[in-house]
């Protein structure tokens, strides 16, 4: 902020004309003009500099928001899925379970039959022998 006062005195003073570069004052009053054209310069490249910089973090942000609502919808999507899995284990779980009896029924079935076949193969064998 000090040197903008600077400038002001320093521009008048270097309108005088060409005898001025001859003198100190002169010189110091060039050297002051080319380092505020270099800081001019130097802030101009800064502002640019920064300006993409935030440029940059804005799309970035903007990817991380589109990011997380997508992250979100898939979340929603895959919990309903593995609720629906849940169910469908579920039931799977109850046709095994009534499956397993059933077997289990035919099974002790099929061992009476056995037993009521061989007792009347026993029986016709007995009576073709008589």
């Amino acid at each position: 902020m000090a040197l903008f006062p600077l400038l002001f005195v320093a521009v008048p003073i270097a309108a005088l004309g060409a005898d001025t570069q001859e003198n100190p004052l002169g010189k110091v009053i060039q050297l002051m003009d080319d380092l505020t054209a270099k800081i001019v310069k130097e802030g101009e490249a800064e502002a640019k500099a920064f300006a993409e910089y935030m440029e940059w973090c804005d799309d970035a942000a903007k990817n991380a928001k589109f990011a997380i609502e997508d992250a979100t919808k898939e979340k929603a999507k895959l919990g309903a899925k593995i609720s629906e899995l849940a169910s469908d284990i579920s039931v799977a779980d109850a046709n095994v379970e009534k499956l397993a009896a059933s077997i289990a029924a035919g099974e002790g079935e099929l061992k009476d039959a056995a037993t009521v076949r061989a007792k009347e193969a026993g029986d016709f064998a007995a009576s073709e022998k008589e």
